[in-house]
């Protein structure tokens, strides 16, 4: 996929909201045999209704699969130099549903921010930092403080922001 559909994978943002212990290597592996168990009618423990909510998504997450290994074994028979418009199509479609497969399992296994989360999370801290700029502007707080770590500013720096 990165040399056949390089600028039309789908974005994987979501990523950087999982747990670090969880973004290693071998997760593509471990989303595979994921996706293949919930297709064949498994649970996953103490998961039954995200299993039950996922078990569509990974039975077409297989199809899909299926759909471009027979594309791949097709073009393998004819020319290896080239990538047809139903291979793209295939790769870019089985990509989407890895990725969209991939936040969701690893959601029910994880506490995973939601998007609303994410961004309301990123707004207090552009609040807090314009907060920070002003009150050093208007002399409320001095750098000093900042690089100190002045207790106090855990309790100034919202109520400022409030105020703001």
């Amino acid at each position: 996929m990165d040399v056949c559909i390089p600028q039309d994978r789908a974005p994987r943002d979501f990523c950087v909201k999982f747990p670090e212990e969880i973004r290693h290597d071998n997760l593509a592996g471990q989303l595979w045999f994921g996706a293949e168990c919930l297709a064949a009618g498994s649970i996953i423990m103490n998961r039954e209704l995200e299993s039950m909510a996922m078990r569509p998504l990974a039975k077409e997450l297989t199809r899909s699969l299926e759909d471009v290994r027979g594309v791949l074994r097709d073009q393998a028979l004819r020319d290896l130099n080239t990538y047809t418009e139903k291979m793209r199509e295939a790769l870019r479609h089985f990509d989407v549903l890895f990725a969209e497969f991939e936040l969701s399992y690893v959601s029910a296994m994880v506490p995973v921010k939601s998007p609303r989360e994410y961004y309301v999370q990123q707004e207090v801290i552009v609040l807090f930092c314009e907060t920070v700029e002003r009150a050093l502007d208007f002399g409320y707080l001095t750098q000093d403080m900042i690089d100190d770590y002045e207790p106090a500013l855990m309790f100034t720096i919202p109520r400022l922001a409030i105020v703001w």
